[in-house]
């Protein structure tokens, strides 16, 4: 019995002890993998500032190592081998990590390239390519590495394997392209773009010794002759040394310069009469034979206020982003922000939904459980309203946009000299706003090629026109542009009543609008007409063979309302033809409304109208109405718009530029002054004006075929005449059944030809007329 009882205690013992290591496996088991998830909870941003941290700091320990650090201390080993691995390009590795460190730190700063695989590749193919080249200009071989000098082993091994296979010669050329795709990397450029930037300092320091170069020439001369240089110029109003089209500081207008009878008037030279233009001034100056004017733009400078910059706090967007992270957590929805853009009225926030544990095993939060959290967002974030844009189009995330507390004014002469607008080889170019990132964005009108804007009272649209007549104003001529305005308002577009652009005084009178657009159909014709006959397909293709060029008109209607109500046949089915097949004859249609709604926007107008801008609207049905989609009622006014172009899937969200009345005064009159002046120099430049080039547009234009029917007559009241004639009785049901037109039109007609004496009263009730005038057949068959 006593060994019985051993037996079973020592057994309890050994399973007590079994068991108790299976506990602490477990608990060990279940620690691990709690400091596990944790590290995984860690966002990826979190992660990428802590490696960033950590290869700044073994950067700089390894720089200091180099300076001061002994062989016997870490950094001192560390420095040893980088010396035999990468020979004299150890030095550069300390300064690559501090580079790189700084740069996963910096990342989201809108100043800094941002970070991408592409480019970290790209420096690492550098650095390489580096030691390859410092390897073989220093003689190479593997002697050389051993010694810890050249390139070290990695140098020598990329050299050793070229040199072995292509020789030197090739060799080398493998190592130039390699440089040139590494740089390419690197910054994010193609091979050509690479090559522009890199040609760009050397021609600009070569035209700036010619220039220096020249001046010195000019003045310096051995016969003590006044070089041009030397003499004294007058200055006018704008600066300028050249009297063309200017008047003088003292407002006077500028008179030949005659000599008496008699007198011998001193032969000069055409080089030394004409004024030095650049030659990119030369290349702006559009002459056209048809006017035979020479305008020059105005100065940037003096037309436009400068852009101010806003003051931003520190770290209010990571503090957002940890909100949003915070708030989609609680609710439910784990996801992470991985990139954030600061425009300048809102921040769009790159958010990409992280993996969740369920039944089936992981998996990735739903896009539609982050959208339905919006009114939840806002509250976390104090913010008024705010758009969420599941997914952003090109992007593995969702972009979830909030309205910043310190405000931006995006300035027009900002968006003006951005490298965005300089670098758009394009005619008709104009600058829209700012994008997500700040980023300016300009666009081409004669490519999308007609464009609708529309919003609520106060939302913008009317800055939206002046910014883009401003911009055609600063950068055309009247050789080269025509505008035609509509304004039912009488106060948005009548203050450029007098620039020289004008084909016609804005049309602020309802009832001119319809003959402005027949006018604008009519003209349109007789330039399709002209391209048939020399066989061109569009305006470029005119002007770039024929003497006689012909300028783009642009029509500008800011309330479509206003026609629509009054004529709204006329209006949609002239509007249309224009949009249908003007874009080859450089004839654009920019058109604004205040009322969205389906019986001032049609399905035609809309299908000829693919560019279209939002503003704030007030209901979702409206933003439906405009861009065929909701979103635009969530939008925050004062500029804030949506861009639908002809060509993107989605609309983009812009901050549009602001230009102010002082600034538009500032261009009306600079305009105004030049032609004036022109008009006051040259005796001729008067009737080469675009008013008496092209005639108002709505009265004296002639049709491209026949005789323009009078303003109040019906067009096909002719052939209703000489149908009754021919008939011998007229009637309202005969003109509908003959002709296949309504019963007002015919009642219409009828009642016309009665006033001119054709037709007299029914004598009966049958509504049945007889006909007084048979025109001149009868009259010489009476004869």
């Amino acid at each position: 019995m006593a060994r019985k009882t051993t037996k079973k205690t020592t057994s309890r013992k050994s399973t007590s002890s079994r068991s108790s290591r299976a506990t602490s496996r477990k608990r060990a088991s279940s620690s691990k993998s709690g400091v596990s998830r944790q590290l995984r909870r860690i966002s990826g941003e979190r992660k990428l500032d802590i490696l960033g941290v950590l290869l700044l700091i073994f950067g700089v320990l390894s720089l200091l190592g180099f300076f001061g650090g002994s062989e016997s201390s870490i950094t001192g080993a560390i420095n040893q081998f980088l010396g035999r691995v990468a020979g004299f390009g150890a030095i550069l590795f300390p300064l690559l990590l501090i580079f790189l460190g700084l740069w996963f730190l910096v990342r989201n700063e809108q100043r800094f390239p941002m970070l991408s695989a592409e480019r970290m590749l790209g420096v690492v193919l550098l650095y390489l390519n580096i030691l390859s080249w410092l390897h073989w200009f220093d003689g190479g071989g593997w002697a050389l590495a051993k010694a810890g000098q050249g390139g070290g082993y990695l140098g020598a091994i990329f050299e050793r394997l070229l040199v072995v296979a292509l020789g030197e010669v090739g060799a080398a050329v493998v190592l130039v392209a390699w440089l040139l795709l590494a740089l390419a990397f690197t910054f994010d450029l193609s091979i050509p773009d690479l090559f522009r930037k890199m040609t760009q300092p050397a021609v600009k320091t070569g035209e700036f010794i010619a220039e220096k170069s020249n001046k010195g020439m000019e003045t310096i001369r051995g016969d003590g002759e006044i070089s041009p240089a030397q003499k004294p110029k007058p200055i006018f109003r704008n600066g300028s040394t050249s009297p063309q089209g200017f008047t003088p500081l003292d407002g006077k207008p500028l008179k030949k310069m005659a000599g008496k009878k008699g007198d011998a008037v001193p032969a000069v030279s055409e080089q030394e009469a004409k004024p030095a233009v650049s030659g990119t001034q030369m290349a702006r100056i559009f002459q056209s034979s048809e006017s035979g004017l020479e305008w020059k733009l105005p100065n940037v400078d003096e037309i436009l206020n400068p852009a101010i910059k806003a003051v931003v706090r520190q770290n209010v967007d990571q503090d957002r982003a940890r909100v949003i992270e915070e708030t989609l957590e609680s609710f439910g929805a784990p996801a992470h922000v991985i990139e954030i853009h600061r425009g300048p009225t809102f921040t769009q926030f790159g958010v990409e939904p992280d993996l969740i544990q369920t039944r089936n095993g992981q998996m990735r939060v739903r896009v539609n459980k982050i959208t339905s959290l919006s009114d939840d967002l806002a509250l976390a974030l104090a913010a008024s309203r705010i758009r969420i844009q599941a997914p952003v189009p090109g992007r593995h995330y969702i972009g979830i946009e909030v309205p910043n507390e310190e405000t931006e004014l995006v300035s027009l002469r900002e968006g003006v000299e951005s490298k965005s607008f300089q670098k758009l080889n394009a005619f008709l170019r104009f600058v829209l706003g700012k994008d997500v990132a700040g980023k300016p964005v300009a666009v081409d009108l004669a490519t999308m090629p007609h464009l609708l804007i529309a919003g609520t009272t106060g939302s913008g649209k009317s800055v939206c026109i002046n910014a883009i007549l401003s911009c055609l104003l600063l950068d055309r001529t009247p050789n080269e542009l025509r505008l035609v305005m509509v304004d039912p308002k009488r106060v948005e577009l009548t203050g450029y009543n007098g620039i020289p652009h004008l084909l016609t005084p804005v049309i602020v009178d309802m009832e001119k609008v319809v003959g402005t657009l027949q006018w604008m159909s009519r003209e349109m014709d007789s330039r399709y007409k002209k391209f048939a006959e020399v066989g061109a397909r569009n305006i470029s293709d005119y002007n770039s063979n024929q003497p006689q060029k012909l300028p783009y008109i642009v029509v500008v209607i800011d309330e479509l309302a206003d026609l629509m109500m009054m004529a709204p046949e006329e209006t949609e089915r002239n509007l249309n033809r224009l949009a249908q097949l003007a874009r080859a004859t450089g004839i654009h249609v920019i058109i604004a409304t205040q009322r969205p709604s389906v019986d001032v926007l049609t399905g035609m107008i809309k299908a000829n109208f693919p560019s279209r801008i939002s503003f704030t609207v007030v209901s979702g049905v409206d933003s439906r109405v405009v861009l065929d989609q909701p979103g635009a009622e969530q939008l925050m006014g004062r500029g804030d718009m949506l861009f639908q172009a002809p060509d993107a899937p989605a609309p983009k969200r812009l901050q549009g530029v602001f230009v102010s009345n002082e600034e538009i005064q500032r261009l009306v009159q600079y305009w105004i002054d030049q032609k004036k002046a022109l008009m006051e120099t040259d005796p001729q430049a008067a009737e080469k004006m675009p008013e008496k080039v092209y005639p108002s547009a709505t009265l004296t234009q002639t049709p491209l075929f026949d005789k323009a029917p009078e303003p109040d007559e019906d067009p096909i009241l002719e052939k209703a005449i000489e149908l009754v004639r021919q008939e011998e009785r007229a009637s309202i049901s005969m003109l509908q059944r003959k002709l296949g037109i309504g019963y007002t039109r015919a009642a219409r007609i009828v009642d016309r030809m009665e006033e001119k004496g054709i037709i007299g009263e029914s004598d009966s009730g049958s509504g049945v007329r007889p006909v007084l005038d048979f025109g001149d057949e009868y009259t010489e068959e009476e004869e």
